[in-house]
């Protein structure tokens, strides 16, 4: 490599701006990936970094092709962080292959934004239409959703549930009755029960509900349907965020963001546990999907787990496969996780943008069953 001497001024000022950006992007990266570890009820600003997994490896990618284009020995700075960013990498990216398997049950997790499409011309009953041809397509034997709200004018939510459980062919259904704020329904092709009372779902919380379901020959087996606190975070900040503002707005709507971020963080945390206890209790295969609002490089994540579960995305997925359609790129907050109970047999995000979420699918077993 070219030695700094070789250089004229104007090279070793690029060389030494680069080498500054480079170690901001290390400690970016190393702040993201230890984010894991930190309960963001104790400390919370380490999330960010967290939530920025992608966006910090591509500028680390990017510093690293600028300083190997100037033949800099400070290279090295960059090549580090992407050393740090491989138990991140592995969360985020899957390599997985397809299981075969004689038989198979199909579940999807879908937040369905209280039928608020993305084209604000398509009205709620229509896209709720257009969610059963989406749904009849793909065949899922189980459906849990996430803000499922009423969708036509003048008929109650409960009324809505029982006209989307016919027209998409689903025989059971369950919801929470009481505290069903999150829009919490579980649809069935199966036979399905409340769970238990030994497990705290079944006192109806608004994080989530859990059903016991009877799949004959295929298994019998626990499905939870989650939805942990959002950011709150609007699309109109997002634009005002990106488009050019006074000083002051600027520090008004960043002091906006990071309350909402901190609340969100904090709160989310305080849920995970209320889900983790409620799981503890309950035994045999269990799944666990829904809209978490948070990032594999998160502590919730991590903490699942430890739990004993496994994020069936990292196992039988491929690619990054984002699962928020929103404004925010590359995010993963969806997912379907699995204890060894259940065998996942394939994974898929179906990249149908309506909602603020992607649909996703997971294909499993029950074996010894």
């Amino acid at each position: 490599m070219m030695e700094s001497r070789e250089r004229g001024f104007f090279g070793k000022l690029l060389v030494f701006i680069l080498a500054v950006m480079a170690f901001i992007g290390l400690v970016a990266m190393a702040l993201s990936v230890v984010n894991a570890y930190i309960n963001p009820q104790h400390f919370i600003w380490t999330t960010l970094f967290g939530l920025a997994f992608w966006e910090i490896l591509i500028y680390n990618v990017a510093i690293l092709f600028l300083l190997l284009l100037l033949r800099s020995r400070k290279a090295w700075i960059s090549v580090l962080a992407l050393v740090i960013a491989i138990p991140g990498f592995s969360k985020s990216y899957s390599m997985g292959k397809k299981a075969e398997a004689d038989s198979s049950i199909r579940i999807m997790s879908y937040n369905m934004h209280n039928f608020n499409h993305i084209d604000e011309t398509i009205n709620k009953e229509l896209f709720a239409n257009q969610v059963v041809e989406m749904v009849r397509e793909q065949r899922p034997d189980i459906l849990c959703c996430q803000e499922f709200a009423g969708f036509k004018n003048g008929v109650t939510r409960q009324k809505c549930i029982d006209i989307f459980a016919d027209e998409a062919g689903f025989q059971y259904i369950y919801y929470n009755r009481h505290n069903n704020y999150a829009g919490n329904v579980i649809f069935s092709k199966y036979p399905i029960e409340k769970v238990s009372e030994v497990s705290d779902f079944a006192k109806e919380y608004t994080y989530g509900v859990m059903v016991s379901v009877d799949a004959g020959e295929k298994g019998h087996f626990h499905v939870a349907n989650v939805h942990l606190l959002s950011y709150m975070i609007t699309d109109d900040e997002i634009n005002d965020l990106m488009s050019p503002q006074e000083r002051q707005q600027y520090e008004k709507l960043g002091k906006d963001l990071l309350r909402k971020l901190s609340f969100a963080f904090q709160r989310r945390s305080e849920e995970f546990e209320k889900v983790l206890n409620a799981l503890q209790p309950v035994e045999g295969p269990v799944i666990v999907c829904g809209d978490f609002n948070e990032p594999p490089l998160s502590y919730n994540y991590r903490q699942m787990q430890k739990a004993g579960f496994a994020d069936t995305f990292t196992k039988v997925g491929h690619g990054i496969k984002p699962t928020y359609a929103g404004k925010l790129p590359l995010l993963r907050i969806d997912y379907v996780w699995a204890n060894d109970g259940v065998t996942p047999l394939d994974f898929k995000r179906h990249r149908w943008k309506a909602s603020d979420h992607y649909p996703i699918i997971l294909d499993f077993n029950i074996p010894n069953q």
